[in-house]
């Protein structure tokens, strides 16, 4: 990150009163223990300079979201595999929520329990608590 980019950044965080919550070191140990297990996630990004993304929208692909993370608000993570039986049936789906949750504590991860996931805060906004299911 460039020194101009990063006074910018720093001057927004504190404009709108924002605290960190994850630094360099923790965003990389979480990273590397993500890569391990990869292939079972999915994700959803919210940039600190960003609207809420779609509901709808998960991207597979741990390194679309892994870049630029000092710019990170949130970062929504899943662990749902579906596995196709045929044209005319239902997926199974199967969580793998428990593999996600313990790669997290590995990485000494604070996160956040969602409806099909977890949520790891890199900042929070005045008036942001969230309900830490780890720290």
């Amino acid at each position: 990150m460039s020194l101009k980019v990063k006074s910018k950044l720093t001057k927004y965080l504190e404009e709108n009163q924002i605290s960190s919550v994850l630094n360099d070191t923790k965003w990389e140990r979480l990273f590397e223990q993500l890569r391990e297990i990869e292939e079972i996630l999915d994700f959803q990004r919210k940039d600190l300079d960003e609207p809420e993304p779609d509901e709808s929208y998960w991207d597979g692909d741990l390194y679309h979201v892994m870049g630029e993370w000092q710019r990170i608000e949130w970062l929504n993570i899943r662990a749902l595999v579906s596995e196709s039986k045929g044209t005319l049936l239902q997926p199974v789906v199967t969580d793998r929520t428990d593999s996600l949750i313990q790669a997290l504590e590995k990485a000494g991860t604070p996160f956040e329990r969602l409806k099909g996931g977890v949520r790891v805060w890199g900042y929070l906004r005045p008036g942001v608590s969230p309900r830490w299911a780890s720290t």
